[in-house]
């Protein structure tokens, strides 16, 4: 198995559809996004994640389960599993903000989500970027013009994401 990678992007198709190691032009990137991928998916896979001895996890997971409604205590629990895993492993790891839809009902859950996550990597001392204040318009939904179709993200969405992270990155690898 490589264990030349660096980082390595997790989550769902959010995740999965970056072009990571182009749009943080670094060829020691593995995408383990996967279509559909829910937090269960995640915590079942992590250990994937962490036989790559990566330097460092960026982690964006929960909109499928919120567009599943599965209550907020299970996704958390599975969050703070997964966590746990990578921190267990002397991994650092870089929690990024579920982020916002097109859907007003599905945003009020990633909101009290995103906030019960940040108050666990407060705890942890673990970095979580908010993505959300940039992806948003000024009603609080995903800007059109990052969007596909109110989830998915266009290229210039990754862009900003890109060049959001990047300085996140440096500071640890």
């Amino acid at each position: 198995m490589k264990k030349n990678i660096e980082l390595v992007m997790l989550g769902d198709s959010i995740t999965a559809r970056g072009d990571w190691k182009k749009l943080l032009e670094n060829d020691f990137i593995i995408n383990l996004g996967i279509d559909g991928d829910n937090t269960l998916g995640v915590l079942n896979r992590v250990n994937r994640a962490i036989e790559l001895e990566p330097k460092l996890i960026c982690l964006m997971i929960g909109i499928n389960d919120l567009c599943l409604s599965v209550p907020l205590e299970k996704i958390f629990e599975n969050y703070k599993n997964i966590l746990e895993k990578i921190l267990q492993k002397d991994i650092k790891v870089i929690v990024q903000s579920i982020l916002i839809t097109q859907m007003p009902a599905v945003n009020k859950k990633v909101n009290s989500l995103n906030n019960m996550i940040k108050e666990y990597c407060e705890i942890k001392n673990i970095e979580m970027i908010d993505f959300n204040s940039v992806f948003s318009n000024e009603k609080g939904l995903l800007r059109e013009d990052l969007t596909t179709d109110g989830l998915h993200l266009g290229e210039k969405a990754y862009k900003v994401w890109a060049y959001k992270l990047k300085n996140s990155i440096s500071q640890t690898i």
